[in-house]
């Protein structure tokens, strides 16, 4: 398995979001759409207000969530929700229809996604989940790009699989607070949890305060 490539300082998400702009511009010299998927928790949202401000083609960006809660759109545990207020009105964003059975969502939302992501921003949690692939719990895949699975405190949640992930040309890493700071010695020795298994296809990257 490739290194991830480390960047540590004490605002991340600036020297993030410069990296993000500039792949998403070489990105975009071959390709029409530049497709994104997003991590939802409460980690990524001043990177996505950073972003808001940028002078992006959004026209030819297309984003996805890495996961969702199964929950209303309307509902503060949405991710759909925090990322649509912090990323702004121009980002078109494709979302999980939690209004749907949440098989018939899945595959709804499998059907939206394209056959790789050029980039992949992905959190890390204290257990070494990753999107919604729990280290306590199966993952039921109901496509190869999407799965359901279930967190630790019962939530049901809908997630890319790690197979799908692992498909991304460019995937980061993104995690803040001296509490991760197990969890990240762990990522970056390629332990088996889930975040350790996912590497991009081209390049991976951590950003981190710790």
């Amino acid at each position: 398995m490739a290194p991830l490539k480390l960047y540590r300082c004490d605002e991340p998400e600036r020297p993030l979001k410069k990296l993000l702009t500039r792949l998403v511009k070489l990105f975009l010299r071959t390709e029409r759409t530049c497709h994104i998927a997003l991590a939802g928790g409460k980690t990524p949202m001043k990177l996505y207000r950073l972003l808001s401000r940028e002078n992006l083609p959004w026209n030819r960006l297309k984003f996805y969530l890495t996961d969702e809660r199964y929950v209303p759109l309307g509902s503060e545990l949405s991710n759909y929700k925090n990322i649509k207020e912090n990323l702004g009105e121009r980002a078109k964003i494709v979302f999980f229809k939690t209004e749907m059975d949440i098989e018939e969502c899945a595959i709804d939302y499998s059907l939206q996604l394209p056959e790789r992501l050029h980039i992949a921003l992905l959190g890390v949690g204290a257990d070494g989940h990753t999107a919604s692939l729990f280290p306590s719990s199966e993952c039921r895949a109901v496509s190869p790009k999407v799965c359901i699975s279930q967190s630790p405190d019962g939530l049901l949640r809908l997630s890319l699989t790690e197979e799908y992930l692992k498909s991304s040309c460019v995937v980061f890493f993104f995690l803040k607070g001296e509490e991760k700071k197990e969890v990240l010695e762990r990522l970056l020795r390629g332990e088996n949890m889930p975040a350790g298994r996912i590497r991009g296809v081209l390049k991976s990257y951590v950003f981190t305060d710790i």
